[in-house]
């Protein structure tokens, strides 16, 4: 996963410096994705635009807006953890959207997770693998959060805000 952060940070170079810095303790991990690595792991999550609005949920511990997503099982990659992340939270099959040529994540954020002492877990960061995904499909979700589709000019959080630039961008390319 180290080479995929490398990779990302040669499209991106503008995020470069600040990523390669807070991620650079995997770069000798084979496992990035247990949720008891420490000081973090990898996550993935979806972003879904149509009709110039986002899906986002609801954290239900959290209590802010958020891209659905979340750890990455056993086997997955981040693409295909992200994928079923957002089927079980939202009920949506996605794809990749046609918009990304490569596999590689459409945008990665690194933030702190604060400590749950309700599942026992200390605080601890999560480098998200978000990727842009295509929605095909609405069905039941089997883990529901609070979903809305919110219009892009609503999107003011800083990363949701980055994927707003970003998927414009892509629109115009």
């Amino acid at each position: 996963m180290w080479q995929v952060i490398q990779a990302y940070c040669a499209m991106f170079p503008q995020e470069a410096s600040k990523l390669l810095s807070q991620t650079q303790f995997l770069e000798s991990i084979d496992d990035p994705f247990p949720r008891v690595l420490l000081p973090g792991h990898i996550t993935g999550s979806g972003i879904l635009i149509r009709e110039q609005k986002m899906l986002l949920i609801q954290h239900r511990y959290l209590k802010e807006w958020f891209q659905p997503g979340g750890h990455i099982d056993s086997g997955e990659s981040p693409l295909s953890g992200a994928i079923r992340e957002v089927l079980e939270e939202t009920g949506w099959q996605t794809i990749l959207s046609p918009l990304c040529t490569n596999n590689l994540p459409f945008d990665i954020d690194v933030h702190v997770i604060p400590a749950n002492p309700i599942k026992n877990e200390a605080e601890h960061l999560h480098i998200d693998f978000a990727y842009l995904l295509e929605p095909i499909h609405h069905g039941q979700a089997s883990d529901p959060e609070t979903v809305a589709w919110v219009e892009l000019a609503q999107c003011t959080a800083p990363r949701l805000a980055r994927c707003v630039e970003k998927y414009k961008h892509l629109k115009r390319a």
